[in-house]
């Protein structure tokens, strides 16, 4: 009997702790806010069908078209999708770029463009490939550490790493250089 006495008194504590239990798990339910995390930011605005002129005193040095954008005003950056580049000298273009996609920074005006990155020199008859290239605005450089490839009439030359004006008037290629000379 003094058995059936303790079984009955740790049943009776098991069933009181486990309704006790449950009737505190009952009360308001505490809904997690979900996190926004810090890591992604979202853009300030995004506009479609963007154009940016970029002038030096009142003369416009470059034009960017793009199917859209997306403007981080805290950042200063704005990320640029299926773009163009047009660079002027005088009024005049000198050269186009075009690439998949592109950062802007502000208030400097340098950029990096990323994706099929061509570049046609009006001027010089010269085309340019790579995969990137940085635009340095107070330098007035294109510069890359990636594969390049150049194009002119009959000559294409390759190699890794460049620096060159807009104009791809002087452009210098780092290392690896080759040159194929096709034969008509």
């Amino acid at each position: 009997m003094n058995n059936n006495i303790m079984v009955k008194k740790n049943f009776f504590w098991v069933f009181t702790f486990l309704i006790i239990v449950s009737l505190s798990s009952c009360g308001k339910e505490k809904s997690e806010k979900p996190k926004i995390s810090d890591k992604k930011s979202f853009p300030d605005q995004a506009i479609e069908n963007f154009t940016l002129t970029h002038t030096n005193q009142g003369e416009k040095e470059w034009e960017l078209e793009a199917d859209r954008a997306e403007i981080y005003k805290k950042e200063g950056r704005t990320i640029v999708q299926k773009l163009k580049i047009r660079f002027y000298d005088q009024g005049k273009i000198t050269s186009i770029l075009t690439a998949r996609e592109g950062e802007l920074r502000s208030p400097s005006g340098d950029m990096e463009v990323r994706g099929d990155v061509v570049v046609i020199s009006e001027k010089e008859g010269i085309t340019l490939k790579t995969e990137s290239l940085k635009w340095d605005t107070q330098r007035k450089k294109i510069v890359t550490d990636g594969f390049v490839r150049q194009e002119k009439g009959d000559t294409i030359i390759t190699g890794q790493g460049l620096e060159s004006d807009p104009e791809l008037e002087k452009i210098v290629i780092k290392k690896n250089v080759k040159v194929i000379h096709k034969s008509p």
